[in-house]
């Protein structure tokens, strides 16, 4: 009798992995996964739902979210949410402000908002408790705020009016795409200045005064394309980006300063295309994908995902719809994506793509996706799902960490809260209530020597305990065909350990006996008996799917998590022919 034979996957930290060649995948990356976490210690899990911060949807005309802002100004801490000019009707963008709660229309004056002429919204800067505010080269004027006033204050535009070193008088601001604050200054990019457009200019504001500017204190970078398209401060250095540029400005006045180059084949293409996190800079260069910098130079970390773009499965002509947020230690990048094989990508962002640094040698990605989503506006009545945009963590009165992303959806117009796992849906009223796919899918398994046949008998897996009963579909794909299901798909039931005694109530008083209470121990199943043996076949792919709209009823459940998998098989004789 052939010998049974055993192999333990324990590890998914590889994450996802698009390329078409299944023989380059290692055993700890996987081909498909969906609304599923990585945990660092080897198992995946179901991601945790998206709680509406607010109760009331935000009131704008159209929607075009852009950016958040984590405003810690003079009174209670400040979310501050912009929205871009729509050039589909020319609809001027807003700026909006939250406490924690329903969102407002910032004025400047009664009734009188500020109105965003940059696509890409608002640019939002913070020295001291002042936040100064770029709305776009061709607003009349800038705006600053502090959150203790009641409206806004314009800012004079500094061109044709300038202000010498020697006379400073406060109250302008150059007309501008992009602001921020660097070494004592405010930094201002993409400009219009006494009736001239200078879309590859960065501007400077005198030291420590950041409301008056000298007629020469600017750089022209006429080289990368036209328009200076981001800026981020990296160790206490302007990264200065263009559509196919990344400058570094060294230095801390006119006399120091220093531009370096450091790619003229890189860059963005807009504002949100830049983020900074983990000491240095993220940025997505389209058509090469995510890239990190820091003081060790560029670095390419999206060599496993590349291949949706160069099979054209991410929408070439909505390119404003990608961003990136650094929220919790992770990037978001919000994509308009859709495999080949399932039409053409849409032309808004319906997935997220999450990397995080701190998994595996490489770091690793996943993918999240909104729970699907009612549609008013054309057929079909409903659409898959959204992936949300514009991340920002914010700090609330209690210094407690909320991390908040914008919905695309122009149904839901509302900032959601992620990453808290005692949310198990989306607060999104779709059509299934809020709940949302998980899946994933193994790599193919062939113990090395795919030309052999194999019986696979019954696997063991290792799934997390449960807190309320719960079904994990099973699906087989025999032979590299990822398309065909192998017999069934199989549940997979489980149940809470509970420890303690037991009670009831009813009319007449206490019924020992009738239910259980205690504590309910979360930990791992090994789940064996009712799976089925996987059949003869030269290699073995699983999916595994987590709870449905169909198997809630008795299996209330929606959390889940695969910590391994043990494949058990005999091999058979290799044949001739």
């Amino acid at each position: 009798m052939a010998q049974i034979l055993a192999q333990q996957i324990y590890d998914f930290t590889g994450g996802l992995n698009f390329r078409a060649d299944q023989f380059q995948l290692k055993a700890n990356e996987s081909p498909g996964m969906l609304n599923v976490e990585i945990d660092p210690r080897g198992g995946v899990f179901s991601r945790a739902g998206y709680l509406k911060l607010h109760a009331t949807a935000v009131t704008a005309t159209g929607w075009n979210p852009k950016g958040l802002f984590n405003y810690n100004g003079a009174s209670v801490p400040t979310i501050m949410l912009t929205t871009g000019y729509q050039t589909s009707g020319s609809v001027d963008g807003t700026v909006q402000h939250s406490t924690g709660s329903n969102f407002s229309v910032l004025n400047f004056g009664a009734a009188t908002p500020i109105l965003v002429k940059s696509t890409n919204g608002a640019s939002f800067a913070q020295w001291e408790e002042t936040l100064y505010m770029a709305i776009g080269a061709s607003a009349n004027t800038m705006y600053k705020w502090i959150n203790t006033n009641t409206y806004a204050t314009a800012l004079t535009a500094s061109a044709p009016t300038w202000q010498p070193y020697a006379v400073p008088t406060g109250g302008y601001m150059p007309r501008a795409e992009l602001n921020i604050t660097h070494v004592n200054k405010q930094w201002v990019a993409n400009t219009y200045e006494d009736g001239v457009a200078y879309p590859n200019r960065v501007r400077w504001s005198h030291e420590n005064l950041p409301e008056d500017w000298m007629v020469d204190d600017y750089i022209d970078i006429v080289a990368g394309g036209d328009g200076v398209t981001g800026l981020q401060v990296v160790d206490g250095q302007l990264l200065i980006f263009k559509p196919k540029a990344v400058y570094l400005l060294m230095g801390y006045d006119a006399d120091s300063f220093q531009l370096v180059e450091l790619s003229i084949t890189l860059g963005i293409d807009y504002p949100q295309q830049a983020v900074v996190g983990d000491g240095g800079c993220y940025f997505f260069d389209y058509p090469n994908g995510l890239h990190f910098y820091n003081r060790n130079g560029i670095q390419d970390i999206f060599e496993r995902i590349r291949p949706i773009i160069i099979n054209n499965e991410v929408n070439s002509v909505a390119l404003d719809q990608i961003s990136l947020s650094f929220i919790r230690n992770r990037v978001w990048i919000s994509l308009p994506y859709l495999p080949t094989n399932m039409g053409s990508p849409p032309s808004y962002p319906n997935v997220n793509l999450i990397y995080d640094k701190t998994i595996g040698p490489n770091g690793a990605y996943t993918m999240f996706q909104t729970a699907p989503s009612l549609n008013d506006d054309a057929t079909p009545v409903s659409i898959a799902g959204f992936g949300l945009v514009n991340g920002v963590e914010w700090r609330n009165s209690s210094d407690q960490p909320i991390y908040l992303m914008v919905s695309p959806d122009d149904d839901y117009k509302f900032v959601y809260s992620v990453d808290d796992y005692d949310n198990i849906i989306d607060s999104m009223p779709g059509v299934l209530d809020g709940k949302f796919e998980t899946t994933y899918r193994t790599s193919w398994f062939d113990n090395n020597r795919y030309v052999q046949l194999k019986t696979f008998v019954r696997p063991y897996l290792v799934l997390k305990e449960v807190a309320s009963p719960t079904i994990v579909q099973l699906s087989i794909f025999r032979n590299y065909d990822e398309t065909n299901i192998y017999g069934a798909v199989r549940s997979i039931t489980l149940s809470p350990v509970t420890n303690g005694g037991t009670y009831s109530t009813n009319s007449s008083g206490g019924v020992y006996g009738t239910a259980t209470y205690g504590t309910t121990t979360v930990g791992a199943a090994l789940k064996r008996r009712g799976l089925p043996p996987l059949g003869k076949a030269f290699s073995i792919q699983l999916e595994f799917s987590g709870p449905d709209s169909l198997t809630s009823g008795s299996f209330p459940g929606r959390k889940w998590g695969l910590n391994s998998i043990a494949y058990k098989f005999k091999n058979r004789q290799i044949r001739g022919n």
